[in-house]
């Protein structure tokens, strides 16, 4: 238990590391609908790299997330209307409450970037590797949407 602890802390403190090295350029406010229900923040870095902060409900409980997002926007035929790629993440998550757990948060998903509106559309999934009560796996992931704070629209490629 100890030594997965440890990994854990040194994969948070490397996001954080990389987070805090980078110069923010865009921050999107949204909901995220799926596992864990919530509220979501993105802050981009770079045009390949951003944090991604949650806070929400899951099975009644608080839960809490952060994960470091690296995105491809080569992987399909970008659409006349925006910006399509996916990306890669990894942070960690904290739920609470009568059955409070503490994991590492692995997230495959899609960001779909709107060219004309200030707008993200996303969809992700991935495995919840629990370090708490007995080291289950869990499902986490959902659909969701971001404004973008700023109002600049997706930049075409």
């Amino acid at each position: 238990m100890k030594r997965r602890a440890t990994i854990l802390a040194l994969a948070a403190a490397l996001a954080a590391g990389t987070a805090a090295a980078a110069t923010p350029r865009e921050l999107a406010l949204g909901v995220a609908l799926g596992e864990p229900v919530g509220g979501t923040a993105k802050l981009w870095l770079d045009d390949r790299t951003a944090v991604d902060l949650g806070a929400g409900l899951s099975d009644g409980n608080a839960a809490f997330w952060g994960d470091l997002l690296v995105h491809d926007w080569g992987l399909v035929k970008q659409p006349a209307q925006g910006r399509l790629g996916g990306y890669l993440g990894l942070g960690p998550q904290l739920r609470t409450g009568g059955d409070a757990r503490f994991g590492l948060r692995t997230i495959a998903g899609v960001s779909f970037r709107a060219r004309e509106r200030p707008l993200e559309l996303y969809a992700e999934a991935g495995p919840l590797f629990r370090f708490t009560q007995g080291g289950h796996v869990d499902a986490v992931g959902g659909v969701g949407v971001r404004i973008f704070l700023d109002a600049r629209p997706a930049r075409t490629p």
